[in-house]
């Protein structure tokens, strides 16, 4: 994509032509501009905080376009809010870029507060800086008092279920943008415009006993919740109950699409711990059982994973 250039460089007039927007939200005392935001806590409500980035060449390719890019930094970003079953209310943006034409930054920013608006959150403030291609993202959100799902609380007993999109989208995307001379576009969408599932994760905080957003691939998101839960269990899976995505099945088969499922990440589904006996809101597919520890953490089927299948997304390669 080409932009115009208009010349536009200095940071407090970059900020203030694409970055300033009064608050919607009437909790918000200070916004962009001053020194730090300052916000009124609802009452009988705790407060939810995360951070993620989005780095060129590491988490998009170095020729990402900005409205794709906005929308994988906001998405992920407010995705795990919806994991702790939160509501979001706010967002803070560190901005990095390099020598770019000022209408990248126009087509970032305008994408950036169309989603803003669209999740219902404020962006109250934040930094930029002259360096690589990246972006982080603060998000802030609430749940009620006591209300908050985390990580810690699966149990042997349990099912195991996810909400949200089917799986493997967006690591087909990935493979064949990289490795092939396929069709890209065909699983664009899910790459790039990660839809945090709010709906589901507020539905859910009455009935998990722990919950996930699926980043780094639901094995890898599976072994999360294994280690942090304060009582041992492994995981049993059935494969023809794992939603996977239609077109990649039809394309490269059950199989690949079960591996790219397992291991690929980037679906931005919510991965659920839930009593047996609970009710469980519509939309969901019920994927598994928690059981007492065997010798696997997680079996398929009745086997052992393949060990390759185990890694999912590793930050630190």
């Amino acid at each position: 994509m080409k932009f115009k250039h208009t010349g536009l460089v200095n940071e407090f007039e970059l900020i203030q032509t694409y970055f300033q927007r009064d608050a919607l939200d009437p909790s918000v005392i200070l916004d962009n501009g001053d020194d730090a935001a300052v916000f009124s806590p609802r009452l009988d409500c705790e407060t939810v905080v995360s951070v993620d980035s989005v780095i060129a060449g590491r988490h998009v390719p170095d020729l990402c376009p900005p409205d794709g890019f906005a929308a994988r930094l906001i998405g992920r970003g407010l995705s795990d809010l919806a994991a702790m079953g939160a509501t979001p209310r706010y967002v803070l943006l560190s901005l990095s870029l390099p020598t770019l034409e000022v209408g990248w930054v126009e087509h970032f920013a305008q994408r950036f507060h169309q989603l803003c608006v669209r999740f219902g959150v404020d962006l109250i403030g934040g930094d930029t800086t002259k360096g690589p291609l990246s972006a982080h993202i603060t998000v802030i959100g609430d749940v009620p008092t006591g209300m908050a799902v985390s990580r810690q609380g699966l149990k042997p007993g349990d099912d195991l279920w996810l909400f949200g999109p089917d799986l493997g989208g967006a690591r087909a995307y990935l493979d064949v943008l990289q490795n092939t001379q396929a069709d890209h576009a065909l699983w664009a969408e899910r790459y790039w415009r990660p839809e945090p599932q709010f709906d589901f994760g507020i539905a859910l905080r009455d009935v998990a006993s722990a919950m996930i957003d699926i980043s780094d691939g639901l094995c890898q998101d599976l072994m999360h919740l294994v280690e942090r839960a304060k009582k041992p269990a492994s995981i049993k899976l059935q494969s023809k109950m794992i939603p996977l995505c239609a077109d990649l099945v039809d394309r490269l088969g059950t199989q690949t699409a079960l591996e790219y499922a397992l291991t690929g990440g980037d679906d931005y589904c919510l991965l659920a711990s839930i009593p047996s006996t609970a009710r469980v809101p519509e939309g969901g597919h019920r994927i598994g059982l928690v059981v007492q520890p065997e010798n696997e953490s997680i079996l398929l089927d009745g086997q052992p994973l393949p060990a390759s299948w185990q890694l999912g997304w590793d930050h630190s390669r």
